[in-house]
């Protein structure tokens, strides 16, 4: 792309001796469903222009969202600015792997009737079976995205595909009592099924109508089991998965330093990035570096495979670069049933949204249990309230019970509902 070569060769002029540039540009078509109407179709170009500079191993970046020319001689001329005023680092360069690659899973499912008729359903759904649900707003997005990388070593790629992408979000109402609100962000290839047929949005919407009952725990603080589910094992792999990254192995701050290629975790769980995957419409094929993602164990049988750095975090800690930073997940199914599940809890809760801080770097967290439910023997009892959990999340993960077989696809994701013990519970 010659614009990227022209942004290139201006950072050159002004005494870069290394820089890279990267430009997203989005072709989006909207459709909201908002107070009950469908809102005219909104058609939005949005470009993301990132540009690094290395100048005597000293580093900076600048990110803007315009590609006028005044507006990109302005951003070089700050980038050259804080590059001279940042700090010398000799893991500081450009990726010297020189290719040149075009990557495309471009379909062509723009269809805005069918967008129109796939809300109106939801629309119409949401109101026959969810009376007590109250509709928040939903946005149904499809989106074209290209993706152009070129640094001043000669690599170029490019990648462009298409998905669809549905937000909503919702909460209960009956009378003067009101549940937390709750919600699902899904990437989707196409529309060839409903919207409220999609991802774990049947469940979430009757819990957040059952959340109108919820109570407090009677007994105020006991050790118990936990059931986390699809929606809400994100929030815990992301926290280990930030062992992993840049951050924690440059600082010597990781859990997981030094430990490539041993057990560290439940020999039940396996893990991949999938930045390519055939189950995942959202597709990375390489990384802000310019180097080309791969699918990729990060666990496998609780074994630690793989780090995820990028070029940098590589060049500083002398580790392997990863075959992603950590994009589309794919857990490994298990071989239970989500009713077996429930039924060998003898106390403990389902969690379906976890609001909390980043765990500690030893593990520990804290924080509260939303939209979630209290199992006793081996049963659901009732859907709670004013509830806190604690633990430690290595410790949580080195004693899964089990996982299921079924798995929830958010298109981003693949995640099935995880068994494990112990965490403690307190209710006010």
């Amino acid at each position: 792309m010659e614009f990227l070569d022209k942004c290139l060769a201006l950072m050159k002029e002004k005494g870069a001796d290394e820089g890279e540039v990267s430009l997203t540009h989005f072709q989006k078509e909207e459709m909201e469903l908002k107070a009950g109407e469908i809102g005219l179709l909104r058609s939005r170009d949005e470009y993301y222009l990132t540009l690094k500079a290395i100048v005597d191993k000293r580093k900076a970046s600048i990110q803007i969202n315009k590609i006028d020319d005044d507006s990109i001689v302005e951003a070089v001329t700050e980038l050259m600015r804080n590059a001279e005023n940042s700090q010398a680092d000799e893991a500081n360069e450009v990726s010297d792997q020189v290719q040149e690659r075009e990557f495309s899973d471009f379909k062509d499912n723009y269809d805005p009737e069918l967008m129109y008729k796939r809300l109106d359903s939801f629309r119409e759904k949401v109101g026959a079976d969810y009376p007590d649900l109250v509709l928040e707003g939903a946005l149904l997005e499809y989106q074209n995205k290209y993706n152009y990388y070129r640094n001043t070593k000669g690599v170029k790629l490019s990648s462009n595909y298409d998905k669809y992408l549905f937000y909503t979000t919702f909460f209960g109402r009956r009378g003067e009592a009101t549940s937390s609100m709750h919600g699902t962000a899904i990437s989707l290839e196409n529309l060839e099924g409903e919207l409220y047929e999609l991802a774990s949005l049947p469940s979430i919407m009757r819990e957040t109508v059952e959340h109108l009952d919820a109570r407090v725990i009677d007994e105020k603080k006991f050790r118990g089991d936990i059931l986390i589910t699809p929606d809400s094992l994100d929030s815990f792999l992301y926290s280990i998965l930030s062992h992993l990254g840049n951050s924690m192995l440059i600082a010597g701050t990781s859990y997981f330093r030094g430990k490539l290629n041993e057990k560290v975790l439940d020999e039940k769980l396996t893990l991949r990035t999938e930045p390519v995957s055939e189950y995942l419409p959202v597709k990375n094929y390489y990384g802000g570096d310019g180097i080309i993602n791969r699918n990729d164990y990060i666990f496998e049988k609780g074994v630690l495979k793989n780090y995820l750095l990028d070029l940098y975090g590589s060049k500083k800690t002398g580790l392997e670069r990863g075959p992603s930073t950590g994009s589309n997940l794919v857990v490994e199914a298990g071989d239970k049933s989500l009713p077996e599940m429930i039924g060998s809890i003898e106390r403990g809760i389902i969690l379906g949204r976890f609001s909390g801080g980043h765990p500690a770097t030893n593990g520990d967290f804290s924080g509260v249990a939303k939209n979630s439910f209290y199992i006793e023997d081996g049963e659901i009892k009732y859907p709670i309230k004013e509830t806190m959990i604690s633990g430690n999340l290595f410790e949580l993960f080195q004693n899964i019970v089990g996982i299921s077989r079924a798995r929830v696809n958010f298109g981003f994701n693949l995640f099935p509902y995880i068994h494990a013990r112990e965490i403690v519970v307190s209710s006010r």
